[in-house]
């Protein structure tokens, strides 16, 4: 009696799939003889070639390029695309007591006075997290947009404005205000008196889950400007 059909499972007439190890082999024997009929002066030029981005890398010229921040001193603007800043005075203490703050042991405040201009058309809060549906982070986050620069602050910033007006420090658009800063930094800090302020630029992100499709968020972008003052010790 006959048999039909297939054997094995496979059909007589479809031909055998080539195995993986010869499609490699094909395709490597193709790019060495592609490889060998180039011209011969092409290899030294690309030896060099190599070598250069190799030596390029090594020193970081393939990185990421960081902007320089603008260098300021006292009384010098540092304008960005959303917010302005100018240092006028700075001076360390061990109490504010205008503001009920009095420094721990082995601690001690960096009060920074300075005037700021809010540059964009909503109203921004200074030392909280928000105000209305715009989220600046000015300071007080893990990504502030102004920091000082080889310290970590020990404690949150207070803020408050120079007039003694109580309540949040919150910016209108356009109005210069004069804003005082309390960084709480260890009491060994800027040893030689030199403080520096670090100023990003904006960048803006419009809207934030669950809460709104409005909310404005403002996030640290490029270094924008180093201010650097001498801080005096307080009498």
């Amino acid at each position: 009696m006959s048999k039909t059909g297939d054997h094995d499972g496979a059909s007589s007439g479809a031909p055998a799939a080539r195995p993986a190890v010869d499609i490699v082999r094909t395709a490597v024997s193709r790019w060495t003889l592609a490889a060998a009929e180039l011209p011969r002066w092409i290899w030294p030029a690309a030896a060099a070639l190599v070598a250069v981005v190799i030596v390029v890398a090594a020193v970081g010229g393939l990185s990421r390029a960081e902007a320089s921040p603008t260098e300021l001193g006292p009384d010098d603007e540092a304008r960005t695309s959303m917010y302005a800043i100018t240092v006028l005075d700075a001076e360390f203490t061990t109490e504010v007591e205008s503001e009920r703050l009095e420094a721990k042991p082995g601690e001690k405040f960096l009060v920074m006075t300075t005037r700021m201009e809010n540059l964009s058309d909503a109203p921004i809060p200074v030392g909280t997290t928000g105000a209305d549906r715009v989220s600046a982070g000015l300071v007080n986050t893990d990504t502030p947009l102004l920091e000082l620069k080889g310290v970590t602050a020990t404690d949150s910033v207070d803020v408050w404005r120079a007039d003694g007006s109580s309540g949040d420090v919150i910016l209108q658009p356009g109005v210069p205000s004069q804003v005082t800063f309390a960084w709480t930094v260890p009491e060994d800090a800027f040893p030689d008196g030199a403080v520096s302020l670090d100023v990003h630029e904006v960048e803006v992100k419009r809207g934030r889950v669950v809460i709104s499709s409005r909310v404005i968020t403002w996030y640290p972008a490029a270094l924008s400007a180093r201010i650097t003052v001498t801080a005096q010790e307080a009498p």
